[in-house]
């Protein structure tokens, strides 16, 4: 697959903090999850990688096209961004703020276009409001509307789900779904909920003090996770110091190490292999997904899938 999006040794430093990622690549109709907590580094690559902000060191490429220094117009006119503050113009109406980067030229396909979209974002009440009137959950829409009707070959999409109730982003899920599948444009999303990066992402890159530490697929960072964070990002997991472990579950072969800590996701775990004279304490509910909970006679905790 060719690249769409391209780093090399990018370098940006605040006062008590530096991004540093030597190379960094997306293909063309990639999907690729920023992964970290708050203050690693995230937004600011994310910011750099769509021409916004100008690294200190460093070059980024959109295809064999490299990012300006110094552009008039911050961005790239094929990359467009959903960013944290929206972006809207607060006294544009809801339509004239959709149209923004339309490049539509004739009224009759303007209302076409809009109705299609209104209804898609479930903006239609709020179609001549001024942006400044909508709730956060409906610039949210308004801003991921804004940037799928300009068709751009790369969306840059900062936590953009925050601000929308299950319904909604469970909706906003399924038509970026829809149509990057359909338009094979390349996504890089900043995400703090694990849960959306494995839903989607081809490949998460975790950062973590302004660097990239690891990156794999979804299935490899989930069974085999290179730092802590991670081992511990997807709930419930049984972690104890290896030499604590008995042979019989230290070379499971669903189990991982990392440093000197050995893991198991609860669904491998069976419940002959816990300690003898283990007793069940409760069972704990997410969706349809019961996990339960087990103690041992030295206090040692357990758990596993039900």
């Amino acid at each position: 697959m060719p690249v769409r999006l391209r780093s090399v040794n990018l370098i940006h430093g605040f006062e008590r903090f530096l991004l540093s990622i030597p190379n960094w690549s997306c293909n063309s109709g990639e999907i690729v999850a920023l992964l970290g907590p708050s203050g690693s580094g995230k937004s600011t690559f994310l910011n750099i990688l769509g021409g916004r902000v100008v690294p200190e060191e460093g070059k980024v490429w959109y295809g064999n096209k490299l990012h300006a220094k110094v552009p008039l117009v911050p961005g790239h006119y094929r990359i467009r961004m959903v960013r944290q503050d929206f972006g809207q113009m607060p006294y544009k109406t809801v339509r004239d703020n959709l149209l923004e980067f339309a490049g539509i030229r004739s009224e009759m396909s303007e209302d076409r276009v809009v109705k299609k979209w209104i209804k898609d974002l479930n903006l239609a009440p709020s179609l001549n409001e001024k942006a400044r009137g909508l709730s956060g959950g409906e610039l949210q829409r308004l801003a991921l509307g804004q940037a799928l009707i300009s068709r751009p070959g790369a969306l840059l999409l900062d936590e953009p789900f925050s601000h929308l109730d299950p319904a909604h982003k469970r909706r906003m899920q399924d038509i970026l779904k829809i149509w990057q599948s359909k338009s094979g444009a390349s996504v890089v999303m900043v995400v703090h909920d694990v849960r959306d990066a494995m839903e989607w992402a081809d490949r998460i890159d975790v950062m973590q003090d302004g660097s990239i530490v690891e990156s794999g697929t979804p299935q490899q960072i989930y069974q085999t996770p290179q730092t802590l964070p991670m081992a511990h990002a997807f709930g419930r997991v049984n972690n104890f110091p290896i030499n604590e472990v008995n042979d019989s579950l230290k070379f499971h072969s669903q189990s991982f190490t990392i440093g000197k800590n050995w893991f198991l996701r609860p669904e491998y775990l069976r419940k002959k292999d816990l300690p003898l004279n283990s007793k069940f304490i409760e069972s704990e509910f997410n969706g349809n997904i019961s996990t339960e909970i087990w103690q041992s006679p030295d206090n040692s905790v357990w758990y596993i899938r039900a």
